[in-house]
């Protein structure tokens, strides 16, 4: 009955129709929005990103979301109502995609702060363990030298006894001179021992006197060699690598025809003056 009275009134149906068109807008409106953003959503796929790729991908879902905006006005008629209800959800999309934005740049700031002082931090880290490997390094070898040297001083008066025994040793039979020979060589095997650790002996007989490796302990006036040549060895130094183990024990020659050393400028008028008191002295008395 109730198509028959609309069929009767064509007026009343037109009417009726426009009414649920009206009514209907602002479902589609919000449908269209809804699938607006379900769209925006996958071609930004949003959710699954963060920092700065999240800021990168709301590009792509604002210029999304606007072309299909577009697209719904060109395509759907529009009227007051419907400008009512999809504009303003329109705009509050597009402020919480800016929202969004701001937040996701914000974000990537911190997040590239944070990978630079991380960065930093490697560096450092980096340069401090080099350092330490390096001093480590220095510190054990500084160690090892320190331990070697001490040992090989610890020993080095067997190479005196047997400097000395060389010097004193009369052979007078056959069989002293094999029991020499195999001394001998016993001592010649000790020798290569400590060279090869790094020991070697300082300079000797003949050679200039350096204070920083002998010792002089006597003197004898010579004009055959340079003055401050040595002229006695009466105990072997030593060196092991840059480290003095032991100073030798030497006597240094001098030139006896050298001139004195000038008395001191102030000497002089020292004298005279205290010959002056003691004339006084005598004339007071």
């Amino acid at each position: 009955m109730l198509q028959k009275a609309i069929s009767a009134c064509p007026a009343a149906h037109v009417a009726s129709r426009r009414t649920a068109a009206a009514s209907a807008r602002p479902m589609a409106a919000k449908r269209a929005l809804k699938s607006l953003r379900v769209q925006a959503q996958q071609e930004g796929n949003v959710g699954t990103v963060d920092g700065a790729t999240a800021a990168e991908g709301l590009v792509p879902m604002a210029d999304s979301l606007l072309e299909r905006a577009k697209q719904v006005v060109d395509s759907q008629f529009v009227d007051e109502a419907f400008v009512e209800t999809f504009v303003p959800e329109l705009e509050a999309e597009l402020a919480a995609l800016q929202t969004r934005a701001a937040d996701a740049e914000a974000e990537a700031g911190k997040l590239e702060e944070a990978l630079q002082d991380t960065k930093d931090k490697f560096v450092r880290l980096q340069a401090d363990f080099e350092n330490f490997r390096k001093r480590t390094a220095a510190e054990k070898e500084s160690l090892r030298a320190s331990v070697r040297g001490d040992t090989v001083a610890a020993l080095l008066p067997l190479v005196d006894n047997f400097e000395l025994a060389k010097k004193q040793l009369k052979l007078e039979t056959p069989g002293e001179e094999r029991v020499d020979a195999a001394y001998q060589g016993l001592y010649k095997q000790m020798v290569e021992l400590f060279r090869g650790l790094g020991l070697e002996a300082t300079p000797g007989v003949g050679s200039p006197f350096d204070p920083n490796l002998h010792d002089g302990i006597m003197r004898e006036a010579s004009s055959e060699v340079p003055d401050g040549t040595i002229l006695e060895e009466f105990r072997k130094g030593f060196t092991l690598g840059d480290k003095l183990l032991r100073a030798a024990m030497v006597k240094v020659s001098f030139d006896e025809g050298a001139p004195a050393a000038p008395p001191a400028a102030d000497g002089g008028a020292a004298e005279q003056a205290a010959a002056e008191s003691d004339a006084a002295s005598s004339e007071s008395a």
